[in-house]
């Protein structure tokens, strides 16, 4: 018996988000009303922020939310 997919929407907002104390503008993930992650744009690469902190650095916007996206489904 196979299960059906689940279609699940994804919104990006810009926000403010902080990384390592520092404020800046950003873009923030969300499913429903739960923050999923959040991206912030330093020297020309795009920084994927978990708990104020910056987690890993990607090339495109696309790419830190495929990365942001993969983890969450990782966790539920």
């Amino acid at each position: 018996m196979r299960k059906k997919d689940k279609k699940i929407e994804i919104q990006i907002s810009n926000k403010q988000v902080e990384a390592n104390g520092t404020k800046m503008v950003g873009y923030q993930l969300t499913i429903g009303n739960k923050l999923v992650g959040e991206i912030a744009e330093i020297d020309d690469k795009f920084a994927v922020i978990k708990n104020a902190a910056v987690v890993d650095f990607h090339k495109n916007l696309e790419t830190a939310v495929e990365a942001i996206i993969q983890t969450y489904n990782l966790n539920h």
